[in-house]
């Protein structure tokens, strides 16, 4: 049965006109019934009810100045696992860039078009949690996607970033590196932060320092990586002596771990490295690089499935899931205990 506005206006105990303005993110109503009637209206099924003709699926790209998202090989098959497994639920894709200052001042519904819309994957890698704030005004089923941040209102499909920097540092650790360093991006994400918790763990676990001085912070792509480590490089250097060095560097993703390579390789200093993502090139580089697989094309088809069970279901319900990653392991770390 079509759940009409009438339908919610009497469960809720106002007039229609008020379920209309809060249905459509207008004035004049107050942010705490405005939510009171959203979520009678999805525990209603309202918007299932209103949208199942559209077949629609939305991921929403923001970009917010940290240089991450873009063109590469884990965005290119993170959406292939969007498209795939959109395609193999009867729904069609719609994909839509924006910068962070494109919301000031808009009317976020109608520049999501989400009268024309299912449901919404929302791209998160460059957000933070209070950027999700004005996301709360959306009505229909949204899941966030490569970010898991504390707030409880929105489901979330992302990486398990703290697990998978631990046993990859652990690796290292075991291949007998007990000075251990990392480079980290200058831009933080939240995967990024993860990461590093994870890094601090194991050498917590490990009864292992972290010292500062260890800590590079790189742009996060290659070739600013590389500029950023050789300075880091050389100012360590300067300060202290050689042997002071770390004997393995664990790089926040392959795309610093490729360029603080080269510029190891340019100083010719004998020191292993790992990065995280398994990016195609990863094998190619000389030595071929250690690194954290991430399954790009699972993370974007659970994503999907999750969203699709909201989209077909009253399911209200709040999850959040965390993809397990695996170690690969080749040439650039160097086992110590066989020396």
């Amino acid at each position: 049965m079509k759940i009409k506005i009438h339908d919610i206006a009497l469960k809720a105990g106002v007039s229609d006109g008020t379920v209309s303005n809060a249905l459509n993110n207008k004035k004049g109503i107050s942010e705490e019934k405005r939510d009171q009637i959203l979520q009678i209206a999805r525990e209603m099924g309202y918007f299932h009810s209103t949208k199942d003709d559209k077949k629609l699926i939305r991921l929403v790209i923001i970009n917010n100045k940290a240089n991450v998202i873009g063109d590469t090989p884990f965005f290119s098959e993170l959406i292939r696992g969007i498209e795939t497994e959109c395609s193999a639920n009867g729904y069609e894709l719609a994909i839509n860039h924006f910068e962070s200052n494109d919301f000031e001042d808009t009317d976020i519904m109608q520049l999501l078009k989400v009268n024309q819309t299912s449901g919404i994957l929302l791209l998160a890698t460059e957000l933070d949690a209070v950027d999700l704030r004005m996301f709360k005004k959306i009505c229909i089923p949204l899941v966030v996607l490569d970010a898991a941040f504390k707030n409880p209102d929105f489901d979330y499909i992302a990486i398990n970033n703290v697990d998978g920097t631990y046993q990859i540092v652990e690796h290292l650790i075991i291949n007998g590196h007990k000075k251990i360093g990392i480079i980290n991006s200058a831009y933080q994400i939240n995967n990024f932060k993860e990461r590093r918790l994870g890094y601090l763990q194991a050498l917590y676990d490990y009864n292992l320092d972290f010292l500062p001085e260890n800590e590079a912070l790189v742009d996060p792509n290659p070739e600013g990586s590389y500029r950023d480590m050789l300075s880091y490089l050389e100012s360590f250097l300067k300060e202290f002596p050689a042997s002071t060095l770390p004997s393995a560097f664990y790089a926040v993703n392959d795309n610093i771990a490729f360029g603080a390579l080269k510029a190891l390789r340019e100083l010719k200093l004998d020191i292993s490295i790992c990065g995280f993502d398994n990016l195609p090139f990863s094998e190619m580089l000389t030595p071929a690089l250690t690194t954290v697989n991430v399954d790009k094309r699972y993370l974007g088809k659970t994503a999907v499935g999750r969203l699709v069970s909201k989209i077909s279901s009253s399911d209200n319900n709040i999850q959040k899931i965390l993809v397990a990653t695996s170690i690969v392991t080749r040439a650039s770390v160097k086992n110590l205990n066989l020396k």
